[in-house]
């Protein structure tokens, strides 16, 4: 089903309302907007008048806070009671209860992802897949927390803005984790260089990895567990091939230029390298990278004789071209 031309609507949150459709039937409108601070006040209103109808018919109370609304039973609610009920009215009950849930928690998702969109003009004309649309709405609707219904929007616009953007493996390997997890992958993701199709985290500072960043082997072992990482240490190999004389590396605003100068043969790296769910979920985490890390991995190539200048990523093209400004050398005796 395509929804066409919806009044004051970009097409990136005309789609982001089809994909909803389609996977859950529907979704109000101003969940939409509510992030938008020109729309925020007539978003309120009209949520406030809407919720007002319900609550008077199933006899909740609505609390309206800044950053969303909540809704709370009262005692009078059939489903905080504690007498005995026929079978059939407290299978009704229990799901009427959870199917709320799971709409506040679909709406809450819905207008974390059109957070994501608003800034966007337009999207491809490929929608996501109705087998992914289906498995994503499946796993989302019991997410509760806030911390994880923010990165469940950011999948669902990642996936709108790019469709194949993220794995139905993917899909499963979020539904699994706990708010713990997605810290310790944030955490982590800080440390994280991409050179091509490769994402890795760097461990030739293992000391002060754990000194100055607090991370442990302990932490590969359990992103190994998860599948973000493979489980074994390996060895990241630069300028092996005869041909290879440069070569680009990216941790979050940073970027590294590598240029190999004679005799350098090969330049080896020990690292923890992402998987292929790793990396999509590393795309979804945004991280600023460690100036400090980048700095020192600068240094380790240019004490092996590689010329290195560091910049900083101003822009990524969607054509994979990188604009940067404030390049400098990095010499292997700074710091």
């Amino acid at each position: 089903m395509e929804i066409k031309d919806l009044a004051g609507l970009s097409q990136p949150l005309t789609r982001l309302i089809e994909i909803i459709s389609q996977g859950v039937g529907a979704v109000a409108r101003p969940y939409l907007i509510k992030k938008n601070a020109s729309a925020k006040a007539e978003a309120v209103k009209t949520i406030s008048n809407a919720l007002g109808e319900v609550a008077g018919k199933h006899n909740l109370p609505v609390i309206y806070k800044e950053d969303g609304i909540e809704i709370w039973q009262k005692p009078e609610d059939s489903t905080l009671r504690l007498e005995s009920l026929p079978v059939a009215e407290r299978i009704e009950t229990r799901l009427d209860f959870q199917e709320r849930k799971r709409q506040h928690n679909v709406e809450s998702i819905a207008a974390a992802a059109a957070a994501e969109l608003m800034d966007e003009e337009a999207v491809p004309d490929q929608a996501p897949d109705e087998d992914w649309v289906s498995r994503f709405f499946s796993s989302a609707q019991d997410v509760s927390s806030e911390q994880m219904q923010e990165l469940w929007g950011r999948i669902l616009a990642g996936e709108i803005k790019n469709p194949g953007s993220f794995s139905l493996r993917t899909l499963d390997f979020v539904r699994n984790l706990t708010k713990h997890d997605a810290a310790l992958i944030e955490k982590l993701s800080n440390l994280a260089f991409v050179h091509g199709t490769t994402a890795m985290i760097p461990v030739f500072e293992d000391e002060w990895l754990q000194k100055e960043r607090g991370i442990y082997p302990m932490h590969h072992f359990i992103m190994g567990e998860l599948g973000a990482l493979y489980p074994s240490d390996l060895t990241f190999r630069q300028f092996h091939e005869q041909e290879a004389n440069k070569a680009v590396l990216t941790s979050g605003q940073f970027i590294l230029m590598l240029e190999k100068e004679p005799p350098i043969s090969e330049v080896a790296l020990q690292i923890w390298k992402f998987t292929q769910v790793g990396q999509e979920v590393l795309a979804l985490v945004a991280p600023d990278g460690d100036k400090a890390l980048v700095e020192k991995l600068g240094r380790h190539y240019a004490r092996h004789g590689v010329s290195v200048q560091l910049g900083e990523i101003v822009e990524r093209l969607a054509n994979g071209q990188i604009r940067f400004n404030n390049a400098r050398k990095v010499t292997a005796d700074e710091g």
